[in-house]
């Protein structure tokens, strides 16, 4: 199961640099890692995606694994996918942190 990702390799990396791109100066950073990268950690062995939300000096981290079921959508709708992971966790940091959202 852990080796199904790799048929979609050349479609992570366009995930990581789209990502990337949108990542620079922003509160939120989100990575695409996958395994044999450096940060990459977990046990299961599938590429992740890695939100922090970052709050005066602090962060905080959700990984969202990416399984076989999510790579088989197309690019666009894959994106909006991870797009709505990033909106619900600020929102859910929001609400612990604020009090609200």
């Amino acid at each position: 199961m852990s080796e199904k990702w790799e048929r979609y390799r050349e479609k992570i990396y366009e995930l990581r640099e789209i990502f990337r791109n949108r990542s620079e100066g922003g509160e939120t950073d989100v990575d695409i890692l996958l395994p044999g990268d450096s940060e990459y950690e977990s046990p299961r062995g599938v590429p992740y995606v890695r939100i922090r939300y970052y709050i005066n000096d602090h962060f905080h981290e959700r990984k969202v694994e990416l399984y076989e079921h999510h790579l088989k959508k197309e690019l666009r709708d894959l994106i909006n996918l991870i797009e709505h992971f990033i909106q619900e966790f600020e929102m859910e940091i929001d609400q612990s942190e604020y009090g609200g959202g």
